[in-house]
């Protein structure tokens, strides 16, 4: 669980960052165009190495500037995580991992959402919604955080997709080595990273 001081920083850095995105004041319950904005920022951040942040509760005072503005309490308890994960995982294969934490920070309230990274393969949104405004999830979408501008949207360059494999690729070694290890097929950790990067590099030139 994160503590006081880690939710504090996301909302003080006042800047997004790959990691980091920021909404306005908003509620869950009865909004699809809120509900399509998180889930497309929750699908991003788990497909990023090391997961990422969502923090309700900002307010842009200028292009790429973000001041604290709080939620109203009602704001804050519509964001229920059984609801969320409900909602979310209808649209993203596999289901997104996350935690919902309502914080407070002198008087002003907020709802951070903490998304982990996906745990084998990369997260896909697996169904269209649209609604008013022109917010939409496409099927078939990965959506991602790229290096070059803090948005979350469909992965769009080779630079970004290779980074993704490469994530992905990373967790099937780590997953063979321990497969390995188990079953007692090795003998050395530099033995179980040879055989299992061997094999996964392999895999990758026939993509």
């Amino acid at each position: 669980m994160p503590n006081a001081t880690d939710l504090q920083f996301y909302v003080e850095h006042r800047k997004e960052e790959r990691y980091l995105e920021y909404k306005s004041s908003m509620t869950w319950i009865g909004d699809d165009a809120t509900k399509v904005k998180i889930a497309k920022a929750m699908m991003a951040m788990s497909n990023l190495r090391n997961g990422g942040v969502v923090v309700i509760g900002m307010k842009e005072i200028q292009r790429g500037v973000w001041d604290p503005d709080g939620m109203t309490t009602q704001q804050v308890t519509s964001f229920n995580q059984d609801d969320i994960a409900q909602w979310v995982n209808d649209y993203a294969a596999p289901a997104v991992q996350f935690t919902v934490e309502p914080f407070q920070l002198d008087k002003n309230q907020f709802v951070i959402i903490q998304v982990r990274e996906f745990d084998s393969v990369p997260t896909i949104c697996r169904k269209q919604k649209t609604v008013g405004g022109g917010e939409t999830l496409k099927t078939g979408a990965i959506y991602y955080r790229s290096n070059r501008k803090n948005e979350s949207a469909p992965i769009s360059s080779e630079e970004d997709m290779r980074e993704l494999i490469r994530l992905a690729i990373d967790k099937g070694v780590a997953r063979e080595v321990k497969r390995l290890h188990e079953l007692g097929l090795v003998t050395t950790e530099a033995e179980l990273q040879e055989r299992s990067s061997l094999k996964f590099e392999q895999e990758r030139e026939g993509l």
